[in-house]
C-alpha cells in the first residue's frame, strides 16, 4: 500500500477537505458532549496527554507537497483550552463559543485540541480536523480520553491507514456518473453573502428508519421551492470492512440516494441497504486520484469558483449531505466529575453543498443539526427547514411508524 513508517499518505480527499478549509473554514469535526458536573483542567490536559499518546492519530502534522505529502506524528499533546458560554442557548451558531469557529492548522499543531465550556450547561467538544480524523475517529480518541479521567486503561487506535488504501481491499468498480442538477432544500440563494450557520434540534424518544425519513422529509423542502431532482450524499463509517479495526483515521466515504415525489421511507431504507450490501460507498470516480498531484492553492480557487458558479444559477451537484453518527452510550463519555446527558455534533462548515445533516443519538432521543451556507440560511429559513424537519419526525415518532 506504499505505506512509510509513522506516516499516512495523504489521500486525494484529505487534499479536498484541506482546500475546502481555505475556502470556508473551518472544516473540523466537532462532537459535543452536553452534561453536569466539574470540568477540571488540570485532571483534563493530563487525560488528553496520555490518551493521545496512545491515539497518536490525534497529534499529526502535514509534511511535503503534491503526491508526497504525508501526515506524519508531531509527538506533541493536542492542547486543552477553557471557552465562556454563559449567554449562549447552544441552540445554533449565534453567540456560540469563538473556539468553535477556530481552524485548526494541518502544517503545525494542534490539528486536534479539547475545548471545555463553561456555562450554565457544562459542555466538552471534541474538534478535530476533518482531513486528519472522521467523526468515529474523533469518538474513538474522545473514548481513551475519558477512559483515563475514569482511571480505566487506554485501548489505543492506529492511524496509519487511509480512506483509498481500505477502499482498495473490497472495491474494484468505479462509479457511474450521473448529472449534477439538483434542487436544493433551502429554495435558491439569496444574495452573495458567504460563509455558513448552523442550527440543533432535540427530539426525545427513539425511532426505526431515522435516516431514511430524515431524507424523505429533506426532499420534501426542496420540492415546496421546485420541482426537481433531489440526490442526497450518504456519508458512511467505511471501518466495518476489515473487522476489527480501530482507527482515528478519516476513514468515512459516501453514496448517493435520489429520493423521488413517490418514494417512501421504506423505499429510501431498502436502497440504502442495498448499496451498503454492495459496498457502493468506495466507488470512486474516475479522476479522483489525479487530485493528489494538484496543488490545494489551485484546488480552493476551483472549489470556490463553483461554489460562485452555483449560488447563481441555484443548481447543486448534490441537493446534500445526511450523516447519521449513531447512537451512543453516554456512559463511555463521562468521567472526571463530568457526566454526559446529551450527544451532538456541529457539521464541518461546507459552501459546496447547500444543505448538510447530521443526526446523532443517545439513550432517550437524538439530535438534528442543520448546517446551510448563509445565503440559503437566510431570511430565517434554516430555522422554517429544520423546525418542519423536526415536527415531521416527531409525527413519525408519535405514529410508532
Amino acid at each position: 500500500m506504499n505505506r512509510q513508517a509513522g506516516s499516512r499518505k495523504m489521500s486525494f480527499n484529505d487534499r479536498i477537505y484541506v482546500a475546502a478549509d481555505r475556502i470556508c473554514p473551518p472544516v473540523v469535526n466537532q462532537m459535543v458532549f452536553d452534561g453536569a458536573g466539574e470540568l477540571d483542567l488540570p485532571r483534563w490536559r493530563k487525560a488528553v496527554e496520555v490518551a493521545s499518546a496512545a491515539n497518536p492519530g490525534s497529534r499529526l502534522v502535514l509534511k511535503g507537497h503534491l503526491g508526497w505529502t504525508r501526515w506524519v506524528d508531531s509527538g506533541v499533546t493536542p492542547r486543552v483550552r477553557e471557552d465562556d458560554a454563559s449567554s449562549w442557548d447552544g441552540r445554533g451558531s449565534e453567540g456560540a463559543p469563538s473556539s468553535l469557529f477556530d481552524s485548526l492548522p494541518c502544517r503545525e499543531s494542534p490539528s486536534c485540541e479539547v475545548v471545555l465550556i463553561r456555562g450554565p450547561v457544562p459542555r466538552v467538544a471534541f474538534r478535530t480536523h476533518h482531513s486528519v480524523m472522521d467523526a468515529r475517529g474523533t469518538l474513538t480518541w474522545a473514548e481513551d480520553i475519558f477512559r483515563v479521567l475514569r482511571n480505566e486503561p487506554v485501548i489505543g487506535s492506529t492511524w496509519d491507514m487511509n480512506d483509498v488504501e481500505l477502499i482498495k481491499t473490497f472495491q474494484t468498480k468505479m462509479r457511474t456518473p450521473f448529472p449534477t442538477e439538483h434542487i436544493p432544500p433551502g429554495g435558491k440563494p439569496e444574495g452573495d453573502e458567504r460563509g455558513v450557520v448552523w442550527r440543533k434540534r432535540a427530539i426525545k424518544g427513539n425511532m426505526k428508519l431515522i435516516l431514511p425519513r430524515c431524507a424523505r422529509l429533506s426532499a420534501e423542502e426542496a420540492w415546496r421551492h421546485a420541482e426537481g431532482i433531489v440526490r442526497f450524499g450518504i456519508a458512511v463509517d467505511m471501518r466495518r470492512r476489515m473487522p476489527g479495526l480501530r482507527s482515528t483515521s478519516s476513514l468515512a466515504f459516501a453514496f448517493y440516494i435520489e429520493v423521488k415525489p413517490d418514494s417512501t421511507p421504506e423505499m429510501i431504507a431498502d436502497d440504502i441497504a442495498a448499496q451498503v450490501e454492495s459496498g457502493a460507498e468506495g466507488m470512486l470516480s474516475r479522476g479522483d486520484q489525479l487530485i493528489v498531484h494538484i496543488p490545494i492553492a489551485l484546488l480552493a480557487r476551483a472549489g470556490d469558483r463553483i461554489i460562485r458558479e452555483r449560488n447563481k444559477t441555484g443548481i447543486y451537484s448534490l441537493s446534500g449531505i445526511l450523516t447519521n453518527v449513531g447512537r451512543v452510550d453516554l456512559g463511555k463519555f463521562s468521567g472526571g466529575g463530568f457526566n454526559a446527558r446529551a450527544f451532538w455534533a456541529v457539521p464541518p462548515n461546507n459552501e459546496y453543498y447547500p444543505f448538510l445533516m447530521v443526526l446523532t443519538g443517545y439513550e432517550g432521543g437524538f439530535e438534528l443539526i442543520l448546517s446551510m451556507p448563509r445565503n440559503q440560511a437566510s431570511g430565517g429559513r434554516i430555522d422554517d427547514v429544520l423546525d418542519r424537519i423536526a415536527r415531521g419526525m416527531e409525527q413519525y415518532r408519535k405514529e410508532g411508524r
